[in-house]
């Protein structure tokens, strides 16, 4: 069952990862442990249509952000 996104929906999205590590096989350096920003939806562009653009409180640094589902990879942790 797909959650809803709507207002007050808490969600979280990658920003950086602790290290990265290269495959003995040198294919090529992959991300690890990624680090996570949380946020809480403000307001959501066009809610009935996907892709969406949201307006996220961040709590990190108290900073209002806009996110796209797509591009920015967000998840919702709650909903309906």
């Amino acid at each position: 069952m797909e959650q809803k996104l709507k207002r007050g929906s808490l969600i979280r999205w990658i920003v950086d990862y602790e290290y990265f590590a290269a495959p003995h096989d040198a294919s090529g350096a992959r991300p690890q442990q990624p680090i996570y920003n949380y946020g809480i939806v403000m307001e959501v562009a066009h809610p009935d249509e996907v892709p969406r653009n949201v307006v996220v409180f961040c709590f990190a640094d108290g900073t209002w952000q806009l996110l796209h589902m797509i591009h920015d990879k967000f998840e919702i942790l709650n909903g309906e």
